[in-house]
């Protein structure tokens, strides 16, 4: 793709530190040819198939930034530490499968455990 041709780039966990710095930034250093999509849980349940092919379907993005995850902190990580994993594999199951599907490209994926 080069630089003239439009972009729109999702960011999952939109919401979160990583996300909001990132969405800070962009506001800060807008370009023409970039469509920007924060997304939040509000926006869909990344762990079900059918409500990410429907974000996808949405936005269309060319590009995804994939930081979301299942957080709880440390006590809620020490306490459900398989529902934390499957959760999050399911996440990523999704997301990286539906880039895959869409042929987008993947430039960050970022996943900090608290355990």
């Amino acid at each position: 793709m080069s630089e003239s041709q439009a972009s729109t780039i999702m960011v999952t966990g939109g919401s979160g530190l990583v996300g909001s710095a990132i969405r800070d930034f962009v506001e800060a250093n807008p370009k023409d040819t970039e469509t920007w999509v924060f997304l939040s849980s509000k926006d869909g349940d990344l762990r079900d198939r059918k409500a990410t092919e429907a974000i996808f379907d949405k936005y269309k993005p060319t590009h995804v930034i994939h930081l979301a995850a299942k957080v709880g902190g440390l006590f809620a990580n020490m306490a459900q530490k398989v529902e934390f994993y499957r959760e999050n594999v399911l996440i990523n199951d999704n997301i990286m499968e539906l880039c895959r599907i869409h042929k987008v490209r993947i430039h960050k994926v970022q996943k900090l455990q608290c355990t």
